[in-house]
């Protein structure tokens, strides 16, 4: 019976690093459930903020009204960065409990080993004597049964210890596979947290900008408005009258086809290296009311070189001195994409272009060449149109 003896030592040393474990993992866990707990707070708060946004954006606009808005915009991008913040605590202390239930399981796998190789040492040599040997030995019938129970539980206690280390290997396997998810989670959650402090920025500059450009005269911004909403509406026709003009010349006059770039396949113009500071017909947009967003704003440093994101043709390159400053390349599938908020142009009107090749310098900081009326600060506005109409371009970039 030394070897049932031994396992009972086993036990008994590994008891108390047993609970002294647990006690820390509970606490791990504890944590990570008040801080979870705090980002659904936060997350309601965020939340109130864009109902509020969304409201305000459906008046009439004024300058008390978007400043309203844009003070509601800084305090969600604060609150999204406690968020992402506490998440990235979270994840954190996810990781520290996984990592030590992962030790544990190293540990229990090896304790099973070394049980089983005990178990097999004891069975092999009781093996080594047969059932006369153990029968003269034993001087009552009584003792031989008892020492043949001995062996079967021998057996069966190998059999069991064999089925909880595959067990315990399952287990493993999977937790290291949730270690690596938390890891690729842990990741992503710091890009968040960057974007937001990102948003952050634009945010605030946009509301210092704001304030420089109308000298919180409502008079002024009503103008800049004005001229804002007319930029818009000119270049949206313009886009839209020069793609299919452009798709006919060069149908009709030879003089260079579409068809050679192939299937138009799209690369960044510029690395969003912090997010985006506006969607897509992003409902938070501050001039929804007056027209949509129809593409991208990819915050990046003025005079960032832009790549053309696909291989075509330069159907306008508009340089509107301080006004509103874009180049529109058409592409072959009926695609054509759009760059806005330009302050320098390196491309000609009528000339190709090939996929990555630097066509102008991005802008968007208030007062400078391309900027346009209302800007938001120093960024590349982005669009993708598909036979014409705004597409997504978050659909179509890798």
């Amino acid at each position: 019976m030394k070897f049932l003896r031994v396992l009972f030592l086993l036990i008994f040393i590994s008891a108390p690093f047993l609970v002294a474990r647990a006690e820390t993992v509970t606490e791990i866990n504890n944590q990570i459930q008040t801080k979870q707990q705090r980002i659904e707070e936060l997350k309601k708060q965020i939340e109130q903020y864009q109902k509020a946004i969304a409201q305000k954006q459906g008046d009439a606009a004024t300058l008390k009204q978007q400043m309203a808005v844009l003070d509601d915009k800084v305090a969600q991008a604060e609150l999204d960065i406690k968020s992402n913040e506490l998440k990235l605590n979270t994840t954190t202390l996810q990781i520290q409990s996984v990592t030590l239930d992962i030790a544990a399981k190293e540990r229990d796998i090896t304790d099973k080993k070394s049980k089983i190789a005990e178990a097999l040492r004891q069975l092999n040599r009781e093996d080594q004597r047969s059932l006369l040997e153990i029968a003269v030995l034993n001087t009552s019938l009584g003792e031989f049964f008892e020492q043949i129970n001995y062996l079967e539980t021998l057996q069966r206690n190998l059999q069991d210890n064999i089925n909880n280390l595959q067990t315990l290997k399952t287990e493993l396997e999977h937790r290291q596979q949730d270690l690596a998810n938390l890891r690729s989670q842990l990741v992503k959650t710091k890009e968040d947290l960057s974007t937001s402090k990102s948003v952050l920025t634009v945010q605030q500059q946009t509301k210092q900008d704001l304030l420089k450009q109308t000298k919180l005269s409502e008079s002024k911004f009503q103008s800049l408005l004005y001229q804002a909403v007319q930029e818009q509406e000119q270049a949206n026709r313009d886009i839209k009258n020069l793609e299919d003009e452009v798709r006919k010349k060069l149908k009709s006059t030879g003089s260079g086809s579409l068809d050679q770039f192939g299937n138009t396949v799209l690369i960044w113009p510029v690395t969003a290296k912090k997010g985006l500071s506006t969607y897509f017909y992003d409902p938070t947009y501050i001039f929804r009311k007056y027209f949509e967003h129809p593409g991208i704003d990819i915050p990046t440093a003025q005079s960032t070189p832009i790549k053309a994101a696909a291989s075509g043709y330069v159907a306008r390159a508009k340089d509107a001195g301080l006004g509103y400053s874009y180049i529109m390349l058409v592409h072959n599938g009926g695609f054509s994409t759009v760059y806005g908020h330009v302050s320098r142009i390196d491309v000609q009107e009528g000339t190709f272009v090939n996929k990555g090749q630097i066509i102008g310098a991005s802008g968007g900081l208030p007062g400078t060449r391309g900027a346009g009326s209302l800007t938001t600060g120093p960024h590349l506005h982005f669009e993708v149109r598909s036979n014409g109409i705004p597409v997504n371009p978050l659909d179509y970039l890798p």
